[in-house]
C-alpha cells in the first residue's frame, strides 16, 4: 500500500509487496505496522481498494465512515473502495489483513444497507482461513499469467461470499443492473450534479427504471440515495479535512454555500459548521 502523507486523510493505493501484478495480498497487522509505520494507524486512510481484517486474537476498535466496531476474534471486517477507516487499537491485536486489487474487486464502492463487519461461526471461521491459507500458498509462488490471477481472484471471490452469508448481505451480482449502472455513475461522478437525469443519462435505462430499482434494493428513491451518498461525502470532508465549509460546498458543486448549508441541515438536522464543531468536541478528529 502507498499514501501521501501530507493530507489529513491518507489516500492508500494498493502496492503490494509481490509486485503490480500480484491481484490479491495477505498480509499480518503487524507486518504491515512494521511496513508503514505506527504512525499510519493513527491517521484516518481511504483505502482505493477492498481489504477484509479477519481477528484471531486481541481486541481494539475501527472506525468506518463515523461507525465504530469492535474488533474480536473471529470478527471479519469489510472495507470497500472509497471509504474512510481508522484503526483503534494496540499490540495485542493478531489480524490478518486480505488486500484485493481494484481490478479484482467483488463488489462497488459503499451502499446504504452494506455490512461492514460479520461475526464468523467455528466452521465459517476455519473455512475463512483455509481460503487465506490458499491465497497465501499462491501469493508465494505466484506467476502473473491469466490462470494464477484467476485462481487467487476466485479465492477471493469466495471469502467475500463467505462473508456475505454470516453478514446476510445480498450477492451483488443478483442486483438489478440498472441499479448497479446508477451506484458506478455516483462514484464516477459523484460531484457533477445534484440532478439524477444527468447521471442517468448515457446509461440506457429511464429515470423511472432506475429509481424502481433502487427502491427495491435500499428502499431509497434515485434522489434520496444520491442526496445520501453525497451527504456522506460531506461529512467526511467536515471530519477529515480542514476546509472550509465553503470550499466543501464549491467541491461537492453546489452554486452557492448556502444552498449546501440547507441541504446539509435538512438531511441531517443541523447546519455543517454545527455538525463540524459536535465531532471536534466529541474528540473525533482526522489526527
Amino acid at each position: 500500500m502507498t499514501t501521501i502523507d501530507d493530507q489529513p486523510v491518507l489516500p492508500v493505493d494498493f502496492d503490494s509487496a509481490f509486485g503490480a501484478a500480484l491481484p490479491v495480498e495477505v498480509i499480518e497487522y503487524t507486518a504491515l505496522v512494521e511496513r508503514l509505520g505506527s504512525r499510519y494507524f493513527t491517521r484516518p486512510q481511504r483505502p482505493s481498494f477492498e481489504m477484509m481484517i479477519v481477528v484471531r486474537s486481541g481486541s481494539g476498535f475501527h472506525t468506518v465512515d463515523f461507525q465504530r466496531h469492535a474488533l474480536h476474534p473471529g470478527r471479519v471486517l469489510f472495507v470497500r473502495p472509497g471509504q474512510v477507516q481508522q484503526w483503534h487499537v494496540d499490540n495485542t491485536l493478531v489480524a490478518t489483513i486480505v488486500l484485493a486489487a481494484p481490478t479484482v474487486a467483488s463488489t462497488t464502492g459503499w451502499m446504504p444497507g452494506d455490512a461492514v463487519y460479520a461475526d464468523l461461526g467455528e466452521n465459517s471461521l476455519q473455512t475463512a482461513f483455509d481460503l487465506i491459507a490458499a491465497i497465501e500458498r499462491e501469493q508465494r509462488r505466484f506467476i502473473p499469467d491469466e490462470q494464477s490471477v484467476r485462481l487467487m481472484t476466485s479465492l477471493f471471490t469466495a471469502l467475500v461470499a463467505l462473508f456475505q452469508r454470516a453478514s446476510s448481505e445480498p450477492d451483488r451480482g443478483a442486483l438489478p443492473e440498472a441499479y448497479r449502472a446508477f451506484r458506478a455513475a455516483l462514484e464516477r461522478d459523484l460531484t457533477r450534479s445534484r440532478n439524477v437525469r444527468d447521471y442517468v443519462s448515457g446509461l440506457g435505462y429511464s429515470e423511472r427504471t432506475v429509481s424502481r430499482a433502487c427502491q427495491l434494493v435500499t428502499g431509497l428513491t434515485a434522489k434520496a440515495l444520491l442526496d445520501e451518498r453525497l451527504m456522506l461525502e460531506a461529512k467526511r470532508l467536515l471530519a477529515h479535512s480542514d476546509r472550509t465549509v465553503a470550499a466543501i460546498s464549491a467541491g461537492l458543486g453546489f452554486s452557492e454555500p448556502t444552498n449546501f448549508t440547507k441541504f446539509f441541515e435538512r438531511v441531517v438536522g443541523e447546519p455543517p459548521a454545527t455538525f463540524r464543531r459536535g465531532l471536534r468536541a466529541s474528540g473525533y478528529r482526522s489526527s
